[in-house]
């Protein structure tokens, strides 16, 4: 016969995982904090595994946890997390939900050329080229140089040709 029953270590798995948005929303609005979202995921990602790894503690000490329950959870935390990632990534870097956004702020119909200049608070579209190059030259992909770019670095280079790798694998016809 089946157990469906479903223990305490994952309810406060899923408990401690739902709240996710919540941390992420309390943690946004820390002065510190203010326009890093990067950082404001990891540290409410973090919060919920450290409530959900305290609870684990409180556990074992009123009572054994089996480890098979424990690596349940954890599972469960994961796959919350890369939930939460993946609707955090939509929103946070999102650019074709920002055109909408922007489409939304303007009141009414633009031309295409309008909305490409309206984009990002009046940035334009060149703000997502040059948000991304400089991304890659932060994390050390490519090298700037008086204005050139180039594929210099041996992880972009081996990163590079890994994506080209993956492409070819998995036959997509165009990517980016």
């Amino acid at each position: 016969m089946l157990d469906f029953s479903i223990t305490p270590p994952l309810i406060a798995a899923f408990a401690f995982a739902a709240a996710n948005p919540l941390w992420l929303a309390l943690l946004a609005r820390l002065p510190g904090l203010r326009g890093r979202n990067p950082l404001q995921f990891l540290l409410s990602t973090s919060v919920g595994l450290a409530a959900w790894a305290a609870y684990l503690l409180y556990a074992v000490q009123s009572e054994p946890v089996a480890a098979s329950d424990v690596l349940l959870g954890a599972m469960a935390m994961a796959a919350a997390s890369l939930f939460y990632l993946e609707v955090w990534a939509l929103l946070s870097r999102g650019y074709t939900l920002a055109l909408l956004l922007a489409l939304l702020r303007a009141g009414g119909p633009l031309s295409a050329e309008a909305l490409a200049r309206v984009y990002r608070g009046g940035e334009g579209l060149g703000w997502v080229f040059r948000h991304r190059v400089s991304g890659l030259v932060r994390a050390g992909l490519i090298a700037r140089d008086n204005g050139i770019l180039a594929l210099k670095a041996p992880l972009g280079v081996m990163l590079a040709v890994a994506c080209k790798a993956c492409i070819a694998f998995l036959g997509l016809k165009r990517t980016g």
